[in-house]
């Protein structure tokens, strides 16, 4: 009984570990003899491994109330009106995160003004601000507004295997 005590002393502490991405474009390969070349082709700087995809919220929305932000949606609001505006805001942003051609999970890595812009319209970015922090987007995450609207930009780093994806949802 006394040894598994010495185990449960920081039972309550919260671990410390930082896990980050920097791509493989730097990670020889011996399977895969181009992998580094690949990965310098698809690179949007410093070595990455998939392309930048970015978004930005619109500056009249940043610490916009919820209501402001459900009428200029007021098209894409097919959702009850007896519902509260932050409950059907919510929805929204969770329908669109669902439609994203984007994995279940992304690095998020620093905003460059380089990056491409595919999704500019207002839905598609709080849906991925909302779903974020500041290291990853999880697209079953809960929707954080007010984190959304404090944000001015976001880029995410898509993995090659989404390309396509990305490519044939383009608007």
């Amino acid at each position: 009984m006394s040894e598994h005590t010495q185990l449960l002393h920081n039972m309550s502490t919260p671990p410390k570990s930082v896990v980050k991405y920097t791509g493989l474009g730097g990670a020889p390969s011996r399977s895969r003899p181009g992998l580094a070349e690949a990965a310098s082709r698809n690179s949007s700087g410093g070595g990455a491994f998939g392309k930048a995809v970015r978004f930005n919220l619109p500056v009249a929305f940043r610490g916009a109330s919820t209501e402001k932000v459900l009428a200029a949606l007021e098209a894409h609001a097919q959702v009850d009106a007896r519902t509260p505006p932050d409950r059907r805001l919510i929805a929204l942003i969770n329908r669109r995160a669902a439609e994203l051609p984007l994995p279940d999970g992304c690095a998020v890595i620093k905003t460059e003004p380089k990056q491409e812009l595919l999704w500019g319209d207002l839905l598609s970015t709080l849906a991925v601000l909302s779903k974020s922090t500041d290291t990853v987007w999880l697209r079953s995450k809960s929707p954080s507004l007010s984190w959304a609207l404090q944000r001015s930009s976001i880029s995410l780093l898509i993995p090659p295997a989404f390309m396509d994806r990305l490519l044939e949802a383009r608007p």
